[in-house]
Parts: structure tokens; C-alpha cells; sequence
């Protein structure tokens, strides 16, 4: 049991929802700047989160983020032969889609997607099912088109996590 304080402003998913318009950039990149350095502290420790995602993070006020939910973080390389998917569809990496482990990396591409998500208010494919053909969708590279005015920087540093071997940029 983990025992911590009460998170005020409820999930991250919570937050954007209801306090979207109150958050100027810089409390969206100090919230991404907890997110990264919550992150970091897991990497470091040799982990992988396993289900990083909006509903994964809970903010005390409108710009410190921190992760929660460590039940399926494991170990780097622990039990690599399992080949169960956890986690939410739309933050799952496509190489895990593929049937390949969770590995750092793999908390990497749900981070991004969380860039994403914090820029645009909007959860990741909001507006298509998440069912097998939006997985399909996801491994063969495409990514929803952000609709919204991002610093060129953390568009590139977006770019550079979510991209993949076939990426495509498609508007869902």
C-alpha cells in the first residue's frame, strides 16, 4: 500500500477536461516537466511503468503532475517472454502491439502521446473506436494530426518519440 497526499485537481485527464482554458503554456510544460522527471526517477530505478497515461497522473494544482500506478511496473527485462499487452491502446508503443516486450522506451512513446494530449486537450483518438483496427492503424505508423499551436521544440522532441520506421502524420 502506498500511502500519498490528496491530488486536488484529480487526474491529469480530469484536469484537461475541466481546466483546459486556465492553463497557459508555462503550466503545461512545468505539468510536462513533473511527468518527465516522475519518469526519469522510474528509468533510473531500472523500471518500466507499463501504463503511463493521463488517468495514470494526478496533479495537486494545474502544473505539478505525478505518476501513479505502479501495478504493472516491472523490472527492465523482467519476464521478457511474457507477451501480455497491458495498458491503454492509444498510449501502448506499436512495437508492443507487434508482440515485443515493454521496455523504457516503450514509457517514451506514451510520453509523447501525453505532449500531445496536454497541447491539444484531447485524448488521443478521441473521436474513433479504440478496438484491433485502430491498433492496426497504429502499428502501420499513423498518428492524429495536432491542431493547435505547439513551441517548434517540443514538436520536435514529440516527433522524435512517437517516430517509427513507417510513420505517417493522418488526420483520424
Amino acid at each position: 500500500m502506498i500511502v500519498m497526499e490528496y491530488a486536488e485537481q484529480g487526474s491529469l485527464r480530469k484536469l484537461l477536461d475541466s481546466k483546459y482554458s486556465e492553463l497557459d503554456l508555462a503550466s503545461k510544460i512545468a505539468n510536462l516537466y513533473y511527468i518527465a522527471n516522475g519518469l526519469d526517477a522510474i528509468h533510473k530505478a531500472n523500471l518500466v511503468h507499463k501504463d503511463l497515461h493521463s488517468g495514470n497522473i494526478v496533479n495537486q494544482n494545474k502544473f505539478s503532475s505525478y505518476i501513479i500506478d505502479f501495478g504493472l511496473c516491472k523490472l527492465v527485462l523482467q519476464d521478457p517472454s511474457s507477451k501480455a499487452l497491458f495498458g491503454v491502446l492509444p498510449y501502448i508503443a506499436p512495437e508492443v502491439l507487434f508482440g515485443k516486450e515493454y521496455i523504457q522506451e516503450s514509457d517514451i512513446y506514451s510520453f509523447g502521446i501525453i505532449i500531445s494530449e496536454v497541447f491539444t486537450e484531447y485524448p488521443p483518438y478521441y473521436n474513433i473506436p479504440h478496438d484491433k483496427d485502430l491498433a492496426a492503424c497504429i502499428c502501420l505508423g499513423y498518428r492524429s494530426k495536432i491542431r493547435c499551436e505547439v513551441p517548434q521544440l517540443l514538436l520536435d522532441l514529440m516527433n522524435g518519440m512517437l517516430r517509427c520506421r513507417t510513420s505517417k502524420q493522418v488526420n483520424f
